[in-house]
This record gives structure tokens, sequence and C-alpha cells, in this order.
């Protein structure tokens, strides 16, 4: 009996922790970029895959949503603008695994009302990301970005961190189940 109700909680909890999204949001040059790559890396998301306008990266639990391929600008930055067209479908698709989305392609209201993701939001302004990668994004649109950032209305179970070293560490111990995240 014992064993029935262990195996039932572990199930329930992988359950629960399967069909969670989340929504990785920051200026550009915080490191969502880096964040994501560290993801692919650690969780073994070697499978490239395209479902309409999505490229995105999986494994059997995981998919890390964007084109990362070493190049200047990865990520969802490599996404069809109107990639939010196959958000339906593509979230019906991956709806028993663990979503990741990062970047201004899905930091809209319509992407959080349909994904209901846990967001991370990086802070800081990103000038020493964009200065490493040799970016020459215009101030309007690095003002967007954060303007767009900035108006993500967050909830009791989203978090603020200081840097991607910290927003790693948390969507690491979401994916693993941790219950003990310090808010």
């Amino acid at each position: 009996m014992v064993i029935g109700s262990v195996l039932r909680i572990f199930i329930t909890t992988m359950y629960t922790r399967m069909n969670e999204n989340i929504l990785l949001i920051g200026s550009a040059g915080t490191g969502k970029t880096w964040v994501m790559k560290s993801l692919i890396n650690k969780f073994k998301c070697e499978r490239r895959q395209k479902y309409g306008k999505f490229y995105f990266h999986t494994s059997d639990a995981l998919v890390i949503v964007g084109k990362y391929d070493g190049t200047t600008f990865e990520g969802s930055d490599r996404l069809s603008m109107s990639v939010i067209t196959d958000l339906d479908a593509f979230l019906s698709l991956t709806e028993n695994k663990v979503v990741i989305l990062e970047g201004d392609r899905f930091t809209n209201s319509k992407v959080i009302a349909k994904a209901k993701p846990i967001i991370i939001k990086i802070l800081g302004d990103g000038l020493a990301g964009r200065l490493k990668r040799g970016s020459n994004q215009t101030e309007r649109h690095l003002k967007s970005i954060a303007t767009r950032v900035s108006n993500i209305p967050l909830t009791d179970r989203d978090y603020i961190v200081n840097n991607s070293g910290e927003a790693l560490e948390i969507i690491t111990k979401i994916i693993n189940g941790d219950e003990e995240i310090n808010q």
C-alpha cells in the first residue's frame, strides 16, 4: 500500500511539473540566451524540431523554444514575428512537457493569457551583455523591449532575479520539482 501511495504522489508531482510553462523576460543583454543554452546543455535537449513557425530544442520532458545555433542573435530573436499565430497548436502539442519561452516575441499579454507561465524577470539594463556580443540594436528598439518587460504584470508565483545565474537556478529547481525555492 505504501508503495502505491508513493507512486501516486510521484506521478502527480511529475504531471504537475510537466504541465508547467515558463517565460523568461528581461532587457536585451541580460542573459536570457545564456540561460536557455545552459538549459539545453544541462537537460540534454539535443533534438531540434519545428512545428509551424516554432523552432525548438527538446528532450522527453522539456521544450526550449528558439533557434540556438551559435549565431549572434539566437533564441526567439530568430523566430518569425508572427510566431504567435501558431501558439495554440504549439501549446497543445507540448501540453505534457515543461515549455520555456524567452524574449520579446513572447513578452505580451496574449502569450501570458494562453500559456499561463511562471514568469522569471531578470533585472538590469543588459548593457554589458550587449557590448560583449557587439549588439547594434537601436535605442528605440531597446526602449521598446524595456517598456514591454516593465509592463508585464507579475503574480505571487513569478520571480524577479538579479542576474541570469539566479534565473538558471530557479528554472532548474522548477524543472526538477524542488519545493523550496526562495522568492
